[in-house]
């Protein structure tokens, strides 16, 4: 999943004005901001092999440190308990770790079964709507678009072009992923995994304010 993660970035708007747009996209995305980097330095695995899903050529072969249910539950706690210590925001703090759960909540729908449970189990769980064309392509859309509804029905964001720009970006990227060719090896997924940091850049000046003299 892709954009379906950033939907729930968007839409923690509508429970929190307060809460920072890009603080939010690092906490849906952290799990796939971590990944990366686990993959480039040989921790973590993954392997190209077109046809094992219907949707994406990915198989994610070893990754319980970033995306195992007990890793991600203290990546959440951790998450929210040091955004709570630098602001003694309660609020937000629960929503930012409820955020990162969210995360692999959400990949549990379309990933077949290749999620761990934990780094010290072989036990692997997954619904595998990647294999149901239809089915994988209306969650995601549908996620984003409410998350998106609810963003900018609540922020009414003033940098209307680069809001939309943002919108469709996202589901270019998206489309491409269903539908464009398999990346070429490992390396280029890992490293267009820390592409990803450019989308918390855009939020943050989304929201950027000009300062008033």
């Amino acid at each position: 999943m892709f954009i379906g993660h950033f939907a729930a970035g968007f839409a923690s708007k509508k429970i929190s004005n307060s809460l920072s747009l890009a603080l939010a996209f690092i906490a849906v995305q952290f799990l796939d901001l971590l990944w990366p980097i686990l993959v480039l330095l040989g921790i973590e695995k993954v392997r190209i092999e077109e046809g094992i899903t219907k949707l994406t050529p990915l198989d994610f072969t070893y990754y319980p440190y970033s995306h195992s249910l007990l890793m991600v539950i203290v990546w959440s706690l951790l998450f929210g308990l040091i955004y709570y210590l630098v602001t003694k925001n309660r609020q937000n703090s629960f929503i930012l770790g409820v955020l990162v759960l969210s995360h692999w909540v959400l990949d549990l729908l379309v990933h077949r079964p290749d999620l761990p449970l934990s780094p010290f189990s072989d036990l692997k769980v997954g619904f595998g709507m990647w294999n149901y064309p239809f089915m994988g392509i209306i969650i995601e859309f549908g996620l984003f678009f409410a998350g998106v509804y609810f963003y900018y029905t609540s922020k009414k964001p003033k940098k209307k072009i680069a809001f939309w720009s943002l919108i469709g970006f996202f589901m270019i990227i998206q489309v491409l992923n269903f539908f464009g060719p398999p990346p070429p090896d490992v390396n280029s997924i890992a490293w267009g995994g820390n592409m990803m940091w450019l989308f918390v850049i855009w939020a943050w000046w989304i929201e950027r304010e000009k300062k008033t003299a």
